[in-house]
């Protein structure tokens, strides 16, 4: 397949995170240690635009964003770009999450918990062909049986979105809100996602989502 991307005398990076602080934190690294194009949106629909335009070597994707959020950009955006490099950058350090990265294509992921010159390293390896984690993920992933998040893989971007925020606490009303979606959608995902995982109530969502390590106790 061609490569149309603009070629840089530098590499470029599209830096996607709905905090202006992070992200303006994270530019400050990449422009002035690692020498860097670096270019901002506030959210993956912002993100999946820009692209088209920008055609970034390497789009750091933060998982969670109000609207598609994280891993529906990140499906978008490879359906649409099948040579798009995409490093996902996440508070969630756990297998079940990395797991569904790399299986949507991602070639990286790394948690918010590490040390900031990983986001460099991470670029640098994906630019080189390599898939990177963290150290703390690396340590998460290690010893894991391979098929262990088989039963969440099932769900789509936007389901597993639906189940998270279900698990840790929040009404329809307020996934709804979180996700810019109808309470009618949000419960028609809920429906959904509790007949693939073979759930009956809220009370074996919430066991299910902490035996996959989705949420924490």
């Amino acid at each position: 397949m061609r490569d149309d991307r603009v070629s840089h005398t530098r590499p470029s990076v599209l830096l996607v995170d709905d905090h202006a602080v992070v992200r303006a934190s994270f530019r400050y690294l990449l422009e002035n240690k690692e020498g860097y194009v670096v270019a901002e949106a506030d959210s993956a629909e912002a993100a999946f635009e820009q692209y088209d335009l920008l055609l970034p070597d390497v789009v750091v994707l933060d998982i969670s964003m109000p609207g598609m959020g994280g891993f529906e950009g990140l499906r978008r955006l490879r359906h649409k770009h099948k040579d798009a490099r995409v490093l996902l950058l996440s508070m969630y350090d756990d297998s079940a999450f990395v797991t569904r990265a790399i299986k949507m294509g991602a070639r990286g992921y790394i948690s918010k918990n590490c040390a900031p010159e990983s986001l460099g390293k991470a670029i640098k390896a994906i630019l080189n062909g390599e898939q990177y984690f963290s150290d703390d993920i690396a340590i998460q992933m290690r010893g894991r049986e391979k098929d262990q998040d088989s039963e969440t893989l099932s769900l789509s971007p936007r389901e597993f979105e639906v189940f998270r925020l279900l698990a840790e606490g929040q009404a329809v009303n307020e996934v709804a809100a979180n996700l810019n979606l109808s309470p009618k959608t949000v419960s028609n995902h809920r429906s959904r996602l509790m007949d693939k995982l073979s759930l009956k109530s809220t009370a074996d969502l919430v066991h299910f989502a902490i035996r996959q390590g989705v949420i924490k106790i």
